[in-house]
């Protein structure tokens, strides 16, 4: 029998996710600017709801990125040291992926999705993934961060229909792309740790100490971009 815990705070929800061969528990809720104070109660609030331990847990998984890069930190950092303290492996789900994991399962009419959230400064991050014959996703192309308008050039050719979900669609710029998106969906820990599971079964592990947040965005130029738009006017 197989566990694995999953935590997601890559945007403005808080979600946790457990994984027992197969089933899957999440609790979710809106916590913008609040990950601090909700994450670890969150995960003791479901290790208590399913009569779980950290101890009975194989792995731990996070959705790493990219996305809100505070809240990116909070949940590493969280992941991190619950693993170190409880000598468990860590499995990185990119966020993006995730996503696009949760578009497919919803249109079973399509098996390609083009995730993408607001990356702020006027650009997305974004990527495309396809779920193969064998059930599994393959990135066809990023992650990347690019202006929305650049999206439809950068856009592999045979990627034929998609769907596209994340708060990147809510631009009219990336509107342009698809008919059919979900504005409205967020990252959550559910898909996180499904996807987790099936790389924890391949022995895609992680070191705690080696794991890291996918930013994509280079984090000097978006310091550097900070400092600009702060600056006062001459």
């Amino acid at each position: 029998m197989s566990k694995l815990l999953a935590l997601d705070t890559s945007g403005d929800a808080c979600s946790v996710a457990l994984w027992h061969d197969g089933h899957i528990i999440e609790n979710f809720e809106m916590a913008a600017q609040s990950h601090t104070q909700r994450a670890l109660p969150m995960i003791d609030e479901l290790l208590s709801q399913t009569n779980t331990s950290l101890e009975d847990v194989d792995a731990l998984a996070i959705g790493a990125g990219p996305g809100s890069f505070t809240g990116l930190r909070i949940g590493m950092g969280v992941v991190q040291g619950l693993a170190f303290a409880s000598d468990k492996p860590v499995v990185p789900v990119g966020t993006l992926e995730a996503l696009a994991w949760q578009a497919l399962q919803a249109n079973h009419n399509v098996r390609t999705a083009l995730p993408a959230l607001d990356a702020r400064m006027g650009e997305v991050y974004w990527g495309v993934y396809q779920l193969g014959e064998d059930g599994k996703l393959q990135e066809l192309c990023g992650p990347a961060a690019n202006a929305p308008e650049m999206v439809t050039e950068l856009l592999p050719t045979d990627c034929g229909a998609f769907v596209g979900i994340g708060g990147g669609w809510a631009l009219p710029a990336l509107q342009k792309c698809s008919a059919e998106f979900d504005a409205q969906a967020l990252p959550r820990a559910a898909a996180v740790v499904e996807l987790a599971a099936r790389y924890w079964r391949e022995g895609k592990l992680h070191d705690v100490m080696a794991v890291q947040p996918s930013y994509v965005r280079d984090t000097v130029s978006w310091k550097k971009r900070e400092r600009i738009r702060s600056a006062p006017t001459q």
